[in-house]
């Protein structure tokens, strides 16, 4: 497979209709390096300080790399959490349980042997450590691999997000901090967070490691806030 730019690498798999609304998630995932350095190849003369930069073409396996970070932002629409699912083994065994549950409730069913065979191998493939998401191609979940930041009702939100928002009147306490925290709403996630049991959080695993990157999270900006407010005027 020849070269390609991440224009041409979107429209390629994703179709042209989609190349404006993923290129920017693209580009995205060159700079926080969900594409290893060693997939790209400079081309052209670059000088931060002049304002030039060259074309940064993908290798085929940069191209693999990049279908599966979009796939991922698909579900999450966070470029920073799909990054952590490619490098730490905990928020990728997290996603796994995240997706599994959008998926059953996008397809109407209550257990994972009746999804959809993409669906399954899906699963399968995110849940096995040794599938390596910078060299092999994930299963696509989406019918015709459109993805939801293709669509105009769904751009900048995600299948989670949708999914959360439609049943907001009958969220569970995992569902309610999550959908906080995925609005930026820190300061009533973490109200929430405060408020539920620690015999709740051993229970449910996803749901201490939500509550421990909204206190993280929250304590981070308000340790900001406070170096700010101690600056001088």
């Amino acid at each position: 497979m020849p070269l390609v730019t991440t224009n041409q690498a979107v429209k390629d798999l994703f179709g042209i209709e989609g190349s404006e609304s993923l290129r920017s998630k693209a580009n995205s995932f060159l700079r926080n390096q969900v594409i290893p350095s060693s997939l790209i190849v400079s081309d052209g003369f670059s000088d931060d300080s002049m304002g030039k930069w060259g074309k940064k073409l993908l290798k085929s396996k940069a191209v693999d790399c990049l279908f599966n970070a979009l796939v991922l932002d698909g579900f999450f629409n966070d470029t920073k959490f799909v990054k952590a699912i490619f490098e730490q083994a905990a928020v990728r065994a997290e996603s796994v349980v995240l997706c599994e549950e959008i998926l059953l409730k996008a397809q109407a069913v209550e257990a994972p042997a009746l999804l959809s065979q993409v669906a399954r191998e899906f699963i399968t493939q995110l849940k096995d450590t040794s599938f390596n998401l910078r060299d092999i191609r994930l299963t696509c979940p989406f019918s015709a691999q459109r993805l939801p930041q293709m669509d105009m009702a769904l751009q900048n939100i995600g299948v989670l997000y949708q999914l959360l928002r439609a049943q907001r009147l009958s969220l569970s306490y995992k569902d309610k901090v999550l959908l906080c925290w995925l609005e930026q709403d820190l300061s009533t996630a973490f109200e929430l967070v405060e408020q539920i049991d620690s015999a709740l959080l051993q229970s449910d695993i996803l749901l201490a490691n939500l509550a421990q990157q909204v206190r993280q999270e929250y304590k981070e900006g308000e340790s900001f806030n406070t170096l700010l407010n101690s600056l001088p005027d």
